[in-house]
């Protein structure tokens, strides 16, 4: 007798003549994502809205502070944002006449919360230094020599749901790892001129502008 290799799906939506759905696990009967790495990584410097900039300090550590246009030209301001997509989404693709199946190759709809998954770092001799959120509010940083390929799960320390807002080049980064906290900025408070990389609880309808990171494309 033939066995049936199936498995349970949750139909997710549609986007660019393609339907989507999400597998579930037959064990346990629930979503379990997995991420992969993308060959997109863009580059970008990363703005509060009072006009102050993250950086990696002389300390190896993340913070944001007024930079001149010299400065900015440093590598140590300049953010990269990986992409990582989401493997365990199956979608259909109308190919002309052809239903073709499909999977793992996009990062355009997610599951349950809203945005694209990234990591964010600054190399710093030859190193990838990667935000990590801690279980409070602490943002540290970890050095990698190279980025995870592939991720288990949803939840990873410097894994992040990146979503844009309504305002021009404006975003916001909620932890994979902690669902409500957001990535922020504080004063420091050892250092009124300088702020500080934090984490901040928000709920997601609630506007919270030290939530709100502006990216500009840098080269």
């Amino acid at each position: 007798m033939a066995s049936c290799c199936c498995s349970p799906v949750t139909w997710i939506g549609t986007c660019n003549d393609a339907f989507y759905f999400q597998v579930v696990s037959a064990d346990t009967g629930v979503d379990e994502d997995s991420f992969g790495i993308s060959k997109r990584c863009l580059n970008y410097w990363v703005r509060s809205k009072d006009n102050k900039f993250l950086l990696l300090n002389s300390e190896q550590q993340f913070q944001v502070q007024n930079l001149t246009s010299e400065l900015l030209c440093q590598p140590d301001c300049k953010v990269k944002i990986q992409i990582y997509n989401n493997l365990d989404m199956h979608y259909v693709k109308n190919e002309g006449k052809n239903m073709v199946a499909c999977r793992g190759e996009t990062d355009a709809i997610k599951r349950g919360r809203e945005g694209m998954a990234v990591m964010l770092y600054v190399e710093n001799e030859g190193k990838k230094i990667v935000v990590c959120g801690g279980e409070t509010d602490n943002i540290y940083p970890e050095k990698m020599e190279t980025l995870p390929e592939e991720i288990k799960g949803s939840n990873h320390k410097a894994l992040f749901y990146m979503t844009k807002l309504s305002p021009a080049n404006t975003f916001w980064f909620e932890s994979s790892m902690y669902p409500s906290m957001y990535l922020g900025f504080e004063p420091d408070g050892f250092n009124p001129s300088l702020n500080k990389l934090v984490m901040h609880n928000k709920a997601q309808d609630e506007v919270d502008e030290s939530c709100q990171l502006i990216l500009l494309k840098n080269i």
